[in-house]
């Protein structure tokens, strides 16, 4: 029908949905992704590296601590001299004034230890083979090496350097080493001049007037050993307390350096690193790890990665791997498992990394808090927009909720509903299609109680009725169809164009139409069936098909269903179960109901539809004739008490198999197995009535007409087969049709 397109109901709902929803709902989503990912990804990076800073300068200054601790052994002039007696008090002070180290000790040059901290004697093995002695032979201030403690069995690190004999500085001498002199005594307020690097006379005045602080030294203004460990510590002392930056040690010339007598080492537990390690938590996934200049794992919170007698190494681990390459800072990476994580890295001084880990889910969590943000806004739009949306679909939205409530009423019996709707559109069409469905169904549906009265008053005449109701039925197919068709037809038209015009809201009751529409045409169809099978009007159309392509278009058929209850269909058909020549429709319904059922009656559970070929007489006389010569053996075979008769039905009996077995039948069993509601025995016995189902509490809930399994077994018995049934309640039922492979023709006609 005709009408202004400008007054159709799609274009007035397109403009209003147009101008009051997707502009604010757009701009929303755009503001919530767009501002989300980057200040939650901002934020848990600047988390990360903050944690990364705080713990790498921890770390710094617990090494700086060691570092110390082990030039106060070196650069001790009783360390110097090499001798046991001398060098064992301040080791054993060490040992006993820092509890984190668990050995301080003093190597000469050949590699064996002159005193330990420990108090025990030195031992004859030769340590010159070991990585922290070979280095600081070698002349490397400060050596650090990550071990598995032999000791202690725990992880460890030895920090090594060479013990030097200090040569004295005099007047006339030149070089870095009084460079460093003056700016050390420049630092403590003794030396007022320009650092030139010469020991002149103001350097020996500052000098002396450094030693005439300590009773113990002698002013002569020379650097002797002595003298030059108290300045050093005076100079720790003092930058401990002050902004002044910290002299380099390490980066002494050759002329600084004295003479190497041997190796001074202090061995520490990394546990106080583990342990602070352990105390940095970012969320709930969120840790940190130390590793050394080697990639090897040095300190971790959980100590089951200690375990073994070696560090275990992960310089091919992502983050560690991207530490040694040199890189720094927060980077993405996912991890062998598919976890993706969000890491920040930091190197110290002495090459050791310090990584931090935050899953990246976790991280994106707040994210959430943005989409909501979106959401609150996109809601706010449609609110506004509401009352425009409602005043253009007042209209459409009264006349389908009456046809909603008529067509579910109408399903249930009470077949004098009509719907009042004067309109020149779609609905008015829908509603006059609607009342002539009525129209015809409260006179077919008459007509059908005046028969079943009347077959109450005598078997003869009930069996007339039957018959009479039957065959009008048939003939009527086309005037019930016909508007229930148009109902259907026209319910999806307003549904695509509901979806269409984003009025969603529409959506459910005109699929309840649609629904109401199919269940009248289900339960019509199914009534024309029964009524044809008995009014002898249904005939076989028999033809050759393939027996795998009608299970898989009935498995492709069924599957919507199958979803819908969370079902799972398996298929069990030998791709060479090979054809049939038979009614390929009645097959196919059969099959359809079946699983329908199983569909319908089972839920998050199992269907499976079997499909086997097999020879039934052949399999029969076998068995008949096994069972009617086993209690014959060989010797009673040869005797001749058995008769010459007997003898010869014995020999038969030997070839029966091979020859005088009839030809063997073909047949197809379709097997449907399901693991649903089940029936008890009593229900079992008249699930294949018509117009029956296994209760009344299963029609209530689950609905339908009871035709199905009855239409599905007149079909196989009008194809020269059957349908058997196996079901225990609450554990499933199993349906088996048995066909023969060729109809005859006879059944045909």
């Amino acid at each position: 029908m005709k009408e202004s397109f400008f007054l159709s109901l799609r274009f007035r709902m397109t403009i209003g949905v147009l101008l009051g929803v997707v502009p604010p709902m757009l701009a929303a989503i755009w503001f919530a992704s767009f501002h989300a990912a980057n200040i939650i990804r901002s934020q848990a990076k600047q988390n990360l590296e903050l944690k990364a800073d705080v713990l790498t300068e921890s770390i710094s200054r617990w090494e700086q601590m060691n570092i110390r601790v082990l030039r106060s052994i070196s650069q001790n002039p009783s360390t110097v001299s090499m001798n046991a007696s001398k060098q064992l008090p301040l080791l054993v002070g060490i040992n006993r004034s820092y509890s984190h180290i668990y050995i301080a000790e003093a190597y000469n040059l050949e590699g064996y230890v002159v005193a330990r901290g420990s108090g025990t004697p030195p031992d004859r093995i030769n340590r010159s083979d070991r990585y922290w002695f070979k280095s600081a032979v070698a002349g490397t201030e400060i050596t650090r090496e990550a071990l598995i403690s032999r000791l202690t069995g725990k992880p460890a690190v030895i920090f090594s350097t060479p013990i030097r004999e200090f040569a004295s500085l005099t007047l006339g001498d030149r070089g870095n080493s009084v460079s460093e002199l003056q700016q050390q005594l420049k630092q403590l307020g003794y030396y007022k001049n320009e650092i030139t690097g010469l020991y002149g006379n103001a350097t020996a005045d500052a000098v002396a007037q450094f030693q005439k602080k300590y009773s113990g030294l002698s002013a002569g203004g020379s650097l002797d050993s002595t003298t030059k460990q108290l300045l050093e510590l005076a100079t720790n002392f003092q930058q401990k307390f002050s902004q002044t930056p910290q002299l380099n040690s390490t980066d002494k010339s050759a002329d600084q350096l004295g003479k190497i007598k041997g190796v001074a080492i202090i061995g520490i537990l990394l546990s106080d690193l583990a342990r602070a390690i352990g105390t940095v938590r970012i969320g709930k996934t969120g840790f940190a790890f130390l590793v050394d200049n080697k990639g090897q794992l040095i300190a971790h919170p959980d100590e089951k990665y200690f375990a073994k007698k070696q560090l275990i190494n992960l310089s091919n681990y992502p983050p560690v791997k991207t530490l040694l390459a040199g890189k720094r800072g927060a980077f993405y990476f996912a991890d062998d498992r598919g976890v993706k994580w969000l890491s920040c890295l930091n190197q110290l001084d002495s090459g050791w990394g310090v990584i931090i880990l935050q899953e990246e889910a976790e991280v994106l969590e707040k994210e959430e808090l943005f989409w909501q943000f979106a959401i609150t806004i996109a809601t706010i739009a449609v609110l506004g927009v509401g009352g425009l949306t409602w005043i253009l679909t007042s209209r459409l939205v009264r006349p389908i909720g009456d046809l909603t409530v008529a067509a579910a009423q109408l399903s249930n019996g009470d077949w004098n509903q009509r719907v009042n709707i004067d309109r020149q559109d779609e609905l008015g069409t829908l509603a006059k299609a609607f009342n002539h469905m009525a129209v015809q169904l409260q006179k077919l549906f008459a007509s059908l109680e005046a028969k079943n009265q009347e077959a109450d008053k005598a078997r003869t005449e009930a069996e007339k009725a039957s018959k009479a109701k039957s065959l009008f039925m048939a003939n009527m197919s086309h005037e019930l169809r016909t508007p229930l068709n148009a109902i259907m037809g026209y319910s999806e038209i307003l549904e695509d164009e509901a979806c269409e015009l984003n009025c969603e809201e529409l959506v459910p009751d005109l699929q309840r139409i649609n629904n109401a529409s199919k269940h009248l045409l289900s339960l019509i169809n199914d009534i024309l069936d029964i009524s044809k099978i008995e009014a002898g009007r249904i005939e076989l159309y028999l033809e050759k098909c393939d027996i795998s392509a009608i299970v898989h278009d009935v498995a492709n058929t069924i599957k919507p269903l199958v979803d819908k209850n969370s079902n799972v269909l398996s298929v069990n058909c030998p791709p060479d179960i090979g054809t049939v020549y038979t009614d390929v429709t009645k097959i196919y319904q059969c099959l359809l109901n079946l699983l329908s059922n199983a569909s319908k009656f089972t839920e998050a559970g199992e269907i499976t539809l079997e499909v086997r070929r097999f020879r039934r007489k052949q399999e029969e006389e076998r068995e008949k004739h096994e069972e009617k010569f086993s209690f014959l053996g060989e010797e009673e075979v040869k005797s001749d008490v058995l008769g010459v008769e007997s003898k010869r039905e014995i020999s038969k009996s030997e070839k029966e198999l091979e020859s005088d077995i009839p030809a063997a039948e073909e047949w197809i069993s379709f097997t449907v197995s399901d693991t649903g509601i089940g029936m008890n025995p009593e229900q079992i016995e008249r699930v294949f009535q018509a117009f029956t189902q296994a209760d009344e509490s299963t029609t209530r809930r689950y609905g339908g007409t009871g035709l199905g399994l009855a239409i599905a077994k007149k079909f196989c018995q009008m194809m020269g087969g059957d349908i058997s049934l196996e079901s225990e309640l609450g554990k499933g039922s199993i349906f088996t049709v048995e066909l023969p492979a060729i109809v005859a023709e006879k059944a045909a006609s």
